[in-house]
């Protein structure tokens, strides 16, 4: 891990860079706008209230490492999440309190800014449980309803109360990409190549 940690550090820069020179992320022209209420929607995969066990498998920079990822959603916008190896060795234990995120733990080897930072994000929006619909967009099938993160835009691509896939923005980038299936949510950074893919294992009720 320190050594896939440290070359994830030293590309990070480059991918930053890289990242700012893409061009600006729009929607298939297929997509029509449609008249919407801004009306609230949640999030089919996370509920309040509910315990979640995956099993993470993380891929970076062509290395490979997994474990057990345990996710408690206590409140909306609050939720702890820590990943423990298969020997129960925690990387890190991190909490959500109303939007203020506290690092509990953290291995000496992830201990960076950079990745603490892009670990939260993604469990911020992968453990949301309503968006706010600002907009809406339809091919015909398919609908992507458009909410904000901060000042950050997220697509949303559902069908009925089906979420199949969550674009995610960093200003006016493509900064993540979260796929949902029956088998797995898979996670695919488009500044980093990073990937994560999560199997669910016990959901507690």
């Amino acid at each position: 891990i320190q050594k896939l940690m440290k070359q994830i550090l030293k590309c990070s820069l480059f991918a930053i860079w890289l990242g700012s020179c893409s061009p600006s992320y729009k929607l298939p022209a297929e997509y029509q706008s449609v008249a919407t209420n801004k009306t609230i929607i949640a999030n089919p995969h996370v509920r309040v209230g509910e315990e979640y066990l995956y099993r993470a498998t993380i891929t970076a920079y062509g290395h490979t490492f997994s474990g057990l990822l345990a996710a408690k959603i206590t409140a909306d916008n609050t939720w702890r999440v820590a990943l423990t190896t298969d020997f129960g060795n925690t990387l890190f234990d991190f909490e959500n309190q109303s939007g203020k995120i506290k690092t509990n733990y953290i291995t000496p080897d992830l201990n960076r800014k950079i990745i603490i930072r892009t670990l939260t994000s993604d469990f911020k929006h992968l453990l949301k449980t309503h968006w706010q619909v600002t907009q809406k967009y339809t091919n015909g099938t398919i609908e992507v309803q458009q909410s904000k993160d901060g000042n950050d835009a997220v697509y949303l691509f559902t069908s009925g109360t089906n979420l199949s896939k969550q674009l995610n923005m960093q200003g006016k980038k493509l900064y993540t990409t979260f796929t949902y299936n029956s088998n797995n949510i898979t996670i695919e950074h488009h500044t980093f190549t990073i990937k994560i893919v999560l199997e669910p294992l016990i959901i507690n009720h």
